[in-house]
């Protein structure tokens, strides 16, 4: 049964238990530093870390605590892992993963003041509920959805062509989270009638261009991706950003308002569709 624990790693002593275990520790979008390649070296760094485990009961007699060890098992073993990135309202770094096996679930949380990283073990149950709790809390936007649609560039390299394709959720989608540029038309995603349809493209890019509140976007992976998804906290509320890319850079992007429940509901998505 899936228990909760917590502890705090610095991120060297997450690397040098990394490679120890034989797991891939570094996950996006955690910061590491580079370490060393020389084999005298990281023995005498592996020293180091165990005797900062050790002083901490982390490790007794060169054996690593249970939790801590299951902790990162789960770096090789789980099912879905959630990344988020972004900045709150007060311009505080968020960086936040969360890893579940469908049993045991992980986050981990960069602290915005240091590289200081939080472990926190607890059941999978719990798993949504607290990475969309990540998010500082917002009221969603009023209004309809909004939508933008960026058409295709006319003129592209194969090379081009070739790195969009590879890239399909990256960096396009990063830059529509707020920074896509309304070329084309936003419209209301329903209309019923005249007096009720939202102003044309004016309305979101006065809203983007306003006071921003913080931001960001969640990735989920694990036996396949799912679209990412941006957030975006203006002056009059928050939106989801659902990206849809298209062929030869043309995308388009819905600006849905969401609350804290939507936010869960849209992340609890994702993660199905990803198990």
């Amino acid at each position: 049964m899936a228990e909760r624990f917590d502890f705090t790693l610095d991120p060297v002593e997450v690397d040098v238990l990394g490679q120890a275990l034989g797991v891939p520790a570094r996950v996006f979008p955690l910061r590491f530093p580079l370490t060393t390649g020389d084999p005298a070296r990281l023995t005498a760094l592996a020293d180091e870390v165990e005797a900062g485990l050790a002083g901490r009961r982390l490790s007794v007699r060169g054996r690593l605590n249970s939790w801590v060890r299951r902790a990162f098992e789960l770096f090789a073993g789980h099912r879905a892992l959630v990344s988020i990135t972004g900045i709150d309202g007060l311009g505080a770094t968020i960086a936040v993963a969360g890893l579940t096996d469908g049993d045991q679930a992980l986050g981990i949380t960069q602290l915005p003041d240091g590289d200081q990283l939080v472990f926190s073990l607890f059941s999978d149950e719990e798993f949504v509920e607290v990475l969309a709790g990540v998010l500082p809390v917002f009221a969603g936007a009023p209004g309809p959805v909004l939508s933008v649609e960026r058409g295709a560039d006319v003129a592209m390299s194969a090379m081009r062509r070739r790195r969009l394709a590879e890239a399909e959720y990256d960096d396009e989608e990063t830059d529509a989270f707020g920074n896509i540029e309304l070329r084309a038309k936003v419209r209301p995603a329903r209309s019923d009638t005249a007096s009720t349809r939202v102003p044309d493209e004016d309305r979101l890019a006065a809203l983007l261009a306003g006071e921003r509140l913080g931001g960001g976007q969640i990735s989920v992976t694990g036996g396949r991706r799912a679209p990412v998804l941006g957030w975006v906290d203006t002056a009059a509320g928050r939106y989801l950003v659902h990206v849809d890319p298209g062929a030869n850079g043309a995308m388009s992007a819905r600006y849905v308002p969401a609350g804290p429940a939507a936010v869960a509901d849209a992340v609890g998505e994702a993660v199905a569709r990803v198990y």
